[in-house]
């Protein structure tokens, strides 16, 4: 049996507090940008026809992930033999998971991470989690994951960038996490979601331009996240194609392909105009300086997240933690996800700043403000 997902079970709790009639500040992990026409229309026409099915993904969404691999990260990739496409970031790691994990292996999972506790138990493996810390800025204790292989251990998965801390691996190291798969003999799996979520720091460089054995490099991509449709579930798995055979076989049995519309409108996405979406993520910094700064002005502890959509902050002078937590910020109108839920401190809450400049600055303010009034009313020793 598996738990949840932890972010979903607390994403309906959430909606129903805004049902009950609560005065909760709306936020999400994405952009709040609305589709551009050529978007809408490509997936229109896709509704409308019956495609010859690649089960492999579309041949010219492929080409344009290629091209944009090239052209943006200076990454060659075989359109044809190199990429999977898959619905969504989550089922690439799930089927790559599945298609490259035997029972019994155990998996260096470095952490505060992504929800990937559920996708390596169903591949039989075990993951054995290495924590971070805020003094470290939340990067890679790359001492800690060296000490935790073992003869049993086959892979390491990475979040780079990191959800939910906003941590950036920098080169040296991903280079030293990929001298440690090759000592070992691990496979390393990336997740790498928010690449254009960067905002400042060392810059994100992508693990398959780091050299290394490319049938032991596996990356996941979402293009819902990065291009700002999550709801469409799109997204894509590189690796080498003796790993993507592997990782193809496993999608056939699992959901034969991925969605033509879906597919379609990525296309669009890549290959279209990109202003629309460049002038959202130009006002990312500016959203996470404003609740960074709120944050600070309370005295409320949080790593400046050099990346991504979100915050991750320390309220353990709430004395509170976990779903009790969650449940506290709730009823001030606050959206915030325990650390626990990823496999970090649940004394810490990740904070999203996917909404209005406005809806950014209330959010910032609400927390300091119930935090001002929960300590005011700690009976002092």
């Amino acid at each position: 049996m598996f738990d949840r997902l932890p972010a979903l079970a607390f994403t309906e709790r959430v909606a129903l507090s805004v049902l009950s009639g609560s005065d909760v500040i709306p936020v999400r992990g994405v952009p709040v940008v609305p589709m551009p026409p050529h978007v809408v229309e490509a997936a229109t026409e896709a509704a409308g026809q019956l495609f010859a099915r690649r089960t492999r993904g579309a041949v010219d969404l492929r080409q344009a992930i290629s091209e944009s691999l090239t052209r943006e990260h200076d990454v060659a990739v075989d359109a044809e033999t190199e990429l999977l496409i898959s619905h969504g970031a989550q089922h690439g790691m799930s089927i790559a998971l599945r298609a490259l994990l035997s029972a019994g292996d155990e998996v260096v999972v470095p952490s505060p991470t992504y929800f990937f506790d559920g996708m390596i138990r169903m591949a039989g493996a075990i993951p054995r989690y290495v924590c971070s810390t805020a003094q470290m800025g939340w990067s890679l204790d790359l001492d800690q994951i060296a000490a935790a292989v073992t003869e049993r251990t086959t892979a390491i998965v990475l979040c780079n960038p990191n959800n939910p801390t906003g941590n950036v691996p920098t080169a040296e190291e991903l280079r030293a996490v990929l001298s440690l798969a090759d000592k070992h003999g691990l496979i390393v799996f990336a997740d790498e979601s928010y690449e254009r979520y960067v905002h400042d720091g060392p810059g994100y460089t992508p693990i398959q331009a780091l050299g290394g054995d490319r049938d032991r490099l596996v990356t996941v991509t979402s293009l819902s996240k990065n291009y700002a449709f999550s709801s469409w579930r799109i997204g894509y798995v590189h690796s080498s194609p003796a790993t993507i055979d592997k990782i193809h076989a496993a999608l056939e049995w699992d959901v034969i392909n991925v969605g033509d519309v879906p597919q379609a409108a990525a296309t669009a996405v890549l290959t279209g105009p990109q202003q629309w979406l460049d002038r959202e993520f130009a006002t990312m910094k500016a959203r996470r300086d404003v609740l960074h700064g709120a944050l600070a002005a309370a005295e409320i502890p949080a790593v400046l997240p050099q990346a991504g959509i979100f915050l991750f902050a320390d309220l353990s002078a709430t004395g509170r933690r976990g779903e009790e937590l969650e449940d506290f910020l709730l009823g001030a109108g606050v959206v915030a996800l325990s650390g626990g839920g990823f496999f970090g401190p649940d004394t810490h809450v990740r904070l999203l700043y996917g909404a209005s400049p406005s809806e950014v600055r209330a959010l910032g303010d609400r927390v300091a403000e119930t935090m001002s009034a929960t300590l005011s009313a700690t009976p002092r020793s």
